[in-house]
């Protein structure tokens, strides 16, 4: 009990440290706990910002949130590294047991919004395994395919 208590002191006096535009912010997002969300109204209703100030801080508030897509959208559209599509192209390549490796990166740029990564590792693990049955129907030893690449 003692322990919920000076978590939810500490929380208020976060949101009481808050700048204005920071305590707007946190206002009116869905990710917090409702009793945080209502003191953080009240803390807004508290400091009597003139209506002018808040249409301000509206503004930057949505400048904000653009500069930040723009900043999510530059990192969803990173290429994957060269390391990482030769790693998971040999992978396909052979046979694609090897791709369990890749599975934890896999998951951590989907969840972190690399979209692009994580479909290149897709396509290079694709192409890789897909070349298998070409180099066999040529009759190309496994063993050999690495050098046929260099």
């Amino acid at each position: 009990m003692q322990g919920r208590q000076s978590m939810e002191r500490q929380v208020e006096e976060y949101i009481h440290g808050l700048s204005d535009l920071d305590l707007l912010e946190y206002s009116r997002t869905t990710a917090h706990m409702p009793e945080a969300l209502e003191f953080a109204r009240t803390e807004l209703a508290d400091r009597h910002l003139p209506g002018a100030r808040i249409a301000e801080l509206d503004q930057q508030l949505q400048q904000r949130q653009k500069a930040r897509q723009e900043v999510a959208e530059a990192r969803a559209a990173e290429p994957l590294p060269w390391e990482y599509r030769l790693g998971v192209f040999l992978c396909g390549l052979y046979f694609g047991l090897p791709l369990v490796f890749f599975i934890p990166a896999w998951r951590q740029f989907r969840e972190q919004g690399f979209d692009r990564k994580y479909k290149d590792m897709w396509t290079y693990a694709v192409t890789g395994f897909c070349l298998q049955p070409i180099l066999i129907l040529l009759r190309l030893p496994p063993w050999s395919w690495l050098a046929a690449l260099f």
